[in-house]
């Protein structure tokens, strides 16, 4: 007699019940229903319809609030410890906080953010020290903390609600549930104000004594840690597309949030430092301060991002003599000036690759390591790419911009060669710290990671197909290519968010293997022919543009170059437009809120309804 697995809420409702052979199915996963039983009964008209005997209790699927009830402590606090390492920009949970509130009062938020933290450290590359055998899959948890979450969110405000809401849109993040975790992430920073301001107006609105204890003196390091941790997210989630960042720096020194501790003063619950300290002061910071010196870097990166998206040098004014690059005071200049004073404030000994991964991984820095350095060469290829030519000839060397708009300016001498040596080594400095890492053991898989990886495996794949753009400096090229096509490729199986940049990879292969091949055909292709590709390659939140893509390339074999539809289009060699410059004398060094366009979401499809539920 041939059967069908299926459930009992399913067979009532007369749909499909789709499921893995294991409970629960889907649509029970989605609706949170703990009690789906799978059970197989006749398929065939006329077969007998004997009730299904049901499975003995212990072989029922575990309801998740009992589940993270029930776990030892030791594998509670050693999933902290592996999310910790794992994940530098979100390292806001204290031990002895976390357990307190856990194991004394057992609160839902509790237990919710137990199950985001479950969620990111199961889909994260196993650790050896770390047993997932007696976890939930990932979805369940991911669920129970969506629900919880939304349950807490219009209460009185509480820090490990924010801390729940910050790893949730992490992961969503990670499995390209972009909307959710764009949302997740500014509730979460909107809680985060109402806490703070609790704390420090002098007039608060909500009269009521705070709800958090600190006994341990640790209450106000972690709520500042959680609060810089809205920062970094906001500068991660907001800079890779259209849409303004909610918290800046000038914002953060007003409400003089304190600066954050140190690894050690974190650990041990010292005084937070001078509220009205800026995290990039000009004084050297060590390997244990490595938290405040991320702050300081992806507020640059944020900067940086935000230039880009807003069409860099394709701004109205950008390619006025004032804002040429090697312009002091010009935008660029600005962000290049930020960005090493960044770099000379950190001890030498965390510069790579003079230092070593695993010389840091033994002090317990090692992922720390990587993500410093990963901030600066990622911000490096980000300021120089933008003037490189996007489709250059097998024999054109460095150079500035070949399509409109066309600098106003000639550069320096040894400019642009100066400058192509330093985007080609930093994705070659991307592709080697990113296997060292791996060679040692250090496991760095996250979103922003992943990013680098592809930023750095474009630039190799590049500068492989024409050498001569880095005058033939770059002889390691093929290596650093290999070595990110293996770690977008092992990304690719932890995060779904790693499918579209492997894609982008393939079709910029696809390009310039034709172009390098057929280079009369592509003589005077540029950009404009394939805009849809060029923004992939700028894109955090990568949506799969591979049809558009191959349509571009496609298309390019047969017609002629696209014009150039842009401001100031050269029509012959050497004459230049003019540019309006009116405005841009006004920038300032902070992250230019008002140069933001006002698209507040290129997001397909908003529907706000599903922000919680896994419906």
């Amino acid at each position: 007699m041939r059967t069908s697995l299926s459930c009992e809420f399913c067979r009532r409702s007369k749909i499909k019940c789709v499921n893995s052979g294991q409970a629960p199915c889907r649509k029970c996963e989605r609706s949170g229903n703990p009690d789906c039983q799978l059970t197989r009964t006749p398929t065939k008209a006329g077969e007998g319809t004997s009730t299904p005997r049901p499975r003995p209790r212990s072989d029922l699927p575990p309801n998740v609030d009992e589940h993270l009830t029930s776990l030892p402590l030791g594998t509670i606090l050693r999933a902290l410890h592996a999310f910790t390492n794992k994940v530098p920009e979100l390292r806001i949970l204290h031990p002895t906080i976390f357990t307190e509130e856990y194991s004394v009062h057992r609160s839902t938020v509790a237990k919710a953010l137990l199950a985001t933290v479950l969620a990111v450290v199961k889909t994260l590359p196993p650790t050896s020290d770390l047993d997932l055998s007696p976890l939930l899959p990932t979805s369940r948890y991911v669920t129970y903390a969506q629900d919880a979450l939304l349950a807490s969110i219009l209460l009185p405000p509480k820090v490990q609600v924010v801390q729940g809401l910050l790893i949730l849109a992490f992961h969503e993040w990670g499995t390209r549930d972009f909307h959710r975790a764009w949302v997740h992430c500014g509730i979460a920073i909107r809680i985060m104000q109402s806490l703070h301001s609790s704390r420090v107006a002098p007039y608060p609105l909500d009269t009521s004594p705070p709800t958090v204890t600190d006994a341990h003196g640790l209450s106000a390091a972690v709520e500042a840690r959680t609060y810089w941790a809205c920062f970094i997210m906001d500068c991660t989630i907001n800079s890779g597309h259209y849409t303004p960042r909610m918290l800046t720096m000038p914002e953060m020194r007003r409400l003089r949030v304190s600066r954050p501790l140190s690894t050690v003063e974190f650990a041990f619950g010292s005084q937070p430092r001078r509220p009205d300290a800026a995290p990039e002061e000009p004084h050297t910071l060590d390997p244990s301060q490595s938290f405040e010196m991320l702050v300081g870097g992806f507020d640059i990166y944020a900067q940086v991002m935000a230039f880009i998206f807003d069409d860099g040098r394709r701004a109205p004014g950008m390619c006025a003599l004032a804002e040429c690059p090697w312009t002091a005071g010009s935008l660029w200049d600005t962000c290049r000036t930020r960005l090493e004073r960044w770099r000379v404030g950190q001890h030498a000994t965390l510069h790579y690759p003079e230092n070593s991964v695993a010389v840091h991984m033994t002090l317990g820095y090692g992922e720390s390591f990587v993500y410093l350095n990963l901030l600066y060469y990622m911000c490096r290829i980000m300021l120089q790419r933008e003037y490189s030519p996007f489709l250059p000839t097998f024999e054109m060397t460095p150079r500035g911009p070949v399509d409109p708009p066309m600098l106003e300016a000639q550069a320096p001498p040894g400019w642009w060669n100066d400058g192509a040596r330093e985007l080609f080594e930093s994705g070659e400095h991307i592709a080697s710290l990113l296997h060292d890492a791996a060679q040692c053991g250090v496991s760095v898989c996250t979103p922003f990671t992943g990013f680098c990886a592809f930023t750095a495996c474009f630039l190799n794949l590049y500068v492989t197909h024409f050498p001569n753009m880095n005058l033939g400096r770059s002889v390691n090229s093929k290596t650093s290519l290999e070595r990110g096509n293996r770690y977008l490729s092992e990304f690719k199986a932890v995060w779904a968010l790693g499918d579209g940049w492997v894609k982008t990879v393939k079709n910029a292969s696809v390009l310039f293997d034709r172009a390098t091949t057929d280079r009369q055909r592509y003589r005077n292709k540029s950009r404009f022919d394939f805009d849809v590709l060029h923004q992939s390659i700028h894109e955090y939140r990568i949506v799969d543009r591979s049809e558009q893509h191959m349509q571009q390339i496609n298309r390019a074999e047969t017609q002629p170059a696209s014009p150039a539809e842009a401001p100031g289009t050269v029509t012959q060699e050497g004459t230049l437009p003019e540019f309006p410059s009116a405005g841009m004398e006004e920038v300032q060094d902070d992250l230019m809120p008002g140069m933001w366009p006002n698209w507040w979401s290129t997001l397909e499809d908003v529907d706000l309804s599903g922000a919680f539920t896994g419906g």
